[in-house]
């Protein structure tokens, strides 16, 4: 069976699902194609934490981050907070003297240069960290920053609420289709095969996430040379509801190793740390276990009354496994010997996500070229 569309979309996560609500939008037909079900990837298993306070190696990059915080607002003024799943007041980063992370003039340095991007910061000594988080243990000489703008999100409440605004369009969001290869004529490609379907478009958008170099380079009917584009697995633990809420913001630690806290929809917390991805991001179960358990008991190092053991065996553990390009910078843009197909990859896809979905409709369907992504083109790696 075939079948037409202006434009086909591979993957379901938050960065496909933009991209097919986008074109939708313009008033094109789009078919989105997901192997399994919508958001059921690395965006259903993301801290999706809504920022540009940690891009501050780039400034474009941090404000293509911050557009992208602004664009989740705009949503949620639209649909609703509730509706799309945006929470929170903002990120707290702090430290002390003697701290494993270096202590305080790091993160200082950080709320200087953010502030001086325009992008707000609030300075805090240890009374304002209290007060702001009040069940944390801050030691004397503690200081940080609160940026107000930061947030967070229920990333699969807001996926599916596009989801059904892309189909209210006109678009067709298929989850279960998996796709097997690409249709060729010479050596353009037309069309993506997805049994029982062959699916013909002008315009395909590649945004699988991990899978994207391997599918990029059965486009170009060739393995060599793929897009650089490696898994960075991360794991949370989401513990169940709590007498007590524990967090009010999301909050990052100074233990050296990116212990990072927020609360939950559920009155729950959400927990990780760079370092457990690095240890235990494996998926056997005893390595998902040991992971939350050392991430639940460190949250004791710094909430000292917080019910570790309680939750250990009843808490929620999650792998997601992050697409990371060689640079850490996106991947957005056409390949140059198959310009048909246009790939998109960037491990901030929760931000950017909504963003980066107008920007490529704007490119794949009336053809007008964004400035905003030129730095992050393909071709850069030789594609």
């Amino acid at each position: 069976m075939s079948e037409r569309a202006d434009v086909i979309v591979v993957g379901g996560g938050i960065v496909g699902v933009s991209v097919a609500y986008a074109v939708s939008r313009l008033g094109r037909r789009v078919i989105l194609l997901e192997e399994r079900t919508i958001a059921s990837g690395t965006t259903g298993a993301s801290f999706s934490w809504l920022n540009a306070t940690a891009k501050t190696d780039n400034q474009h990059y941090h404000a293509l981050n911050r557009r992208g915080l602004e664009r989740h607002l705009e949503l949620a003024a639209e649909w609703g907070e509730d509706a799309v799943g945006l929470a929170g007041t903002g990120s707290i980063h702090w430290s002390y003297p003697g701290a494993a992370d270096g202590g305080p003039a790091a993160l200082l340095a950080r709320a200087e240069k953010l502030d001086a991007w325009a992008y707000p910061t609030v300075l805090l000594d240890r009374r304002g960290l209290g007060a702001l988080e009040p069940y944390i243990d801050f030691p004397h000489g503690s200081q940080g920053f609160l940026a107000p703008l930061d947030r967070w999100l229920d990333a699969p409440r807001m996926v599916r609420r596009m989801a059904v605004e892309t189909c209210e369009e006109g678009g067709d969001i298929r989850e279960g289709a998996l796709v097997t290869g690409f249709a060729f004529d010479g050596n353009a490609v037309v069309g993506v095969e997805a049994p029982p379907y062959s699916i013909f478009a002008p315009q395909i958008v590649l945004a699988g996430g991990t899978a994207l170099s391997a599918l990029s380079a059965r486009a170009r009917r060739s393995l060599a040379r793929a897009l650089p584009v490696r898994p960075s697995p991360g794991l949370l633990v989401d513990t169940l509801p709590l007498e007590r809420a524990w967090l009010r913001h999301v909050v990052y630690f100074p233990d050296g190793a990116g212990f990072h806290m927020r609360p939950t929809f559920d009155g729950g917390v959400c927990l990780g740390a760079d370092d457990i991805d690095e240890q235990h991001a494996g998926r056997h179960e005893d390595s998902l276990l040991t992971g939350a358990t050392a991430l639940l008991h460190r949250a004791t190092d710094f909430l000292p009354d917080f019910p570790a053991l309680e939750q250990a065996a009843a808490a929620h553990t999650r792998i997601g496994v992050r697409p990371m390009p060689e640079d850490g910078l996106p991947i957005v843009g056409p390949l140059s010997a198959v310009p048909q197909v246009y790939v998109v990859a960037t491990h901030s896809g929760i931000t950017l996500g909504p963003y980066l979905g107008d920007l490529v409709a704007r490119e794949v369907v009336l053809g007008a070229q964004q400035a905003e992504l030129e730095p992050y083109r393909p071709q850069r790696f030789g594609q």
